[in-house]
Order: structure tokens, then sequence, then C-alpha cells
């Protein structure tokens, strides 16, 4: 029975993550870099570790949510990196958005270390993973899924084996696609009613019922309805920005066509150059807003 959780990025995802294993009634051994994130564990009940492989000698399943490719090769095989701690046969569930050659090549390493790597990225917002909203699609050893699995559903709303590592990492990439795709639609569409006469609130009320329906319309309409876009963490344009260049890069890669991801791209490079890339991404509705000529006032 899996007991203690090491979780390593504590960041805007890791300590939901951590929260949610938590509350399920699992032990929870954290690990990040900023000493605030490590504190807020101890005040919620987890433990500290000193390092990734102190992390590793102390849990059972470790759960990694981290920024870059860098920080994750780092904690896996770096000086205090996860394969020189733990035991053999060790799973850490990879909840990173990475390219998919990265995540096969990291795969690799673990697997001559005797470890085994799920490749699982998790597809939604800071609030949909607290909501327990978000979605966990996981490729690798379908055996270590279905030990995983009451894990993962402690922290997520649904959850998905897609096949080997890399495939989990392929449909993050078609979800982050629509994410870009569907919040700049929503932001269009809101500009479009609200320059129209239309109620940003009612807009918000009405259109998610329907056949137009999307959960970025759901999720991040709110944030437009409201000219709300105040976010806590401040690195969310970051993130889009390294998803982008990874979709496009492999759609490149396959010689498939991504149009409206092209434009919406676009899009959010014109609020990075307003100065919006400290918000939430729904802020996105400003830039569109600007080019359309539609002056409204913003929550500060």
């Amino acid at each position: 029975m899996i007991t203690k959780i090491g979780v390593i990025g504590l960041g805007a995802m890791g300590a939901l993550y951590a929260r949610h294993l938590l509350k399920a009634g699992y032990g929870v051994v954290g690990c990040d870099l900023d000493p605030a994130h490590e504190a807020a564990l101890e005040k919620e009940g987890g433990e500290v570790a000193a390092s990734p492989q102190e992390a590793a000698d102390r849990v059972e399943i470790l759960i990694t949510s981290l920024p870059s490719l860098a920080a994750l090769e780092t904690v896996i095989g770096g000086e205090d990196g996860i394969i020189h701690g733990g035991k053999e046969g060790q799973i850490l569930i990879d909840t990173c958005t990475l390219k998919v050659t990265d995540k096969v090549t990291l795969g690799e390493q673990m697997a001559e270390a005797g470890r085994v790597f799920l490749d699982a990225p998790i597809s939604g917002t800071p609030p949909m993973v607290a909501d327990l909203k978000a979605s966990l699609y996981v490729g690798g050893d379908e055996d270590a899924y279905t030990t995983c699995k009451p894990v993962i559903e402690a922290f997520t709303g649904s959850n998905f084996y897609v096949g080997p590592v890399g495939d989990a990492s392929k449909m993050k990439i078609l979800a982050n696609y629509l994410v870009g795709v569907h919040t700049v639609a929503a932001a269009e569409c809101m500009v479009l009613g609200m320059k129209a006469g239309l109620d940003p609130t009612l807009i918000h009320d009405v259109l998610p019922k329907g056949a137009g329906g999307s959960t970025m319309l759901q999720v991040r309409g709110e944030y437009m309805a409201k000219s709300d876009y105040r976010y806590e963490d401040g690195t969310i344009f970051d993130i889009i920005r390294k998803d982008a260049s990874i979709i496009s890069e492999y759609a490149a890669e396959l010689n498939a066509p991504i149009n409206l991801f092209a434009a919406a791209r676009q899009t959010f490079n014109s609020a990075v150059a307003l100065g919006l890339d400290q918000m939430e991404l729904a802020a996105v509705c400003r830039a569109v807003e600007v080019a359309a000529g539609y002056k409204r006032d913003t929550v500060e």
C-alpha cells in the first residue's frame, strides 16, 4: 500500500498536488528551490527533503512539477538527483510539458538506472487543479500506471493511459493547441459581443452552455467578463511561450498545418508587448480590446 509521496517542485501546480495528496491521507515529502514554498508545505502538514535524492529515499512514489527540461534533468540525474536515491523500480510521475523526444530520452535514462518513468503532463489551469478538474495524460509502463492510479486520482479530475512514454506528451501538445486557440477565440468573441452592446457577464453566463462552449470560454471567460486578470505567480505567459514553441516545432517536424494556432500565438505576443505578461493568460482579451479600439477599465 502506497503511503508516502514525494513532490519535487512546489510552485503553482506542485503545491496543489501536495495539498490534495495530504487531504487524501498520503504523507507528502516536498522539495523546492524556494524556501517559502517548502515552508508553506510544512505549514499544511507535509515534510521537507533537502534534495531530490533525499526525497526519493523517504517515499514510495515521486511526482515532479518543474518549469524546464534543465530543471528536470537536474532533479533526475544531477549530483543529488533521484536516481541516486530511492530503490530499484521506484516510479516517477512527471507532470511537466516538454518535447516528446526529451521525455523519451529521460525515460530511457530512468530505465537504465532501474527506475520507472511515467510521462504524465497535466492539462488544466491552477484553478482547475485546485478544484480537481484537471486531467492527466499518462504514458509509460501500464502496470506502473495501474499502481499509481489511486495517487493520480487524488489530485486530478480525470486521467487517461494513452500508450508508451512520449504519447502522453503528444496528447498534451494537442491539448495545448486547443487551449491557445480557444483562449483567443473566447477573447475575440467577448470583445465582439461587448462592441455589439452585450454585457460581458451575460456573454459568459450564456455562451458556455451552448454548442460553441469550451473549457477556456468557461474558465478564462470569467476573467474576461470581469476584466480582472490578477495572477499571483505571474509566470503563465512564460509557460504559453514555451508550450507554443513545442507545438510549432512538433507540427513543423510532421508537416502538419496549425494555422489557427499560429494566429493565436501572435495575439499572445501582442499581449506581452502591451506589458500584460504578469497577468493571467485571459489578459489576452485586453490585447484584442486594444486592437478593436474598445476601452474598458481593468481591475488592478
